[in-house]
């Protein structure tokens, strides 16, 4: 998989949908700094100041990585989460995998819960 870019100008529906493009079996979710969720609807540049930086994304970054570089780059807090059968777990335990790691994680555990269902 290719590198990829978030970009600040689009708004946070756009960011999610282009995050879940590359890592299906992830979730992003982007919190103000009062630890709210971000209405989709709003764009970062409306939220940060000056920044017109997009964000690298690599598949090789660990989520800590990602997560220290979304911080950076936006001054937002961002989350991952990992599908789990029929939920959304935290990554938090597992923040050292990478991206790619994760998604394979979250795709194997799909496929487990589908196998159960048949």
């Amino acid at each position: 998989m290719k590198p990829f870019s978030l970009n600040p100008l689009d708004s946070i529906h756009q960011l999610y949908q282009h995050w879940e493009r590359h890592f299906p079996f992830l979730k992003l979710r982007i919190y103000s700094p009062s630890h709210q969720l971000i209405d989709e609807n709003a764009t970062l540049a409306s939220l940060i100041e000056l920044s017109t930086t997009e964000l690298k994304v690599t598949p090789n970054m660990t989520v800590r990585l990602f997560v220290e570089a979304f911080q950076n780059a936006f001054g937002l807090r961002a989350a991952v989460l990992r599908h789990s059968g029929y939920s959304w777990d935290e990554t938090e335990n597992t923040d050292l995998w990478t991206l790619t790691e994760q998604n394979q994680k979250g795709k194997e555990q799909s496929q487990i819960y589908r196998t159960k269902e048949s």
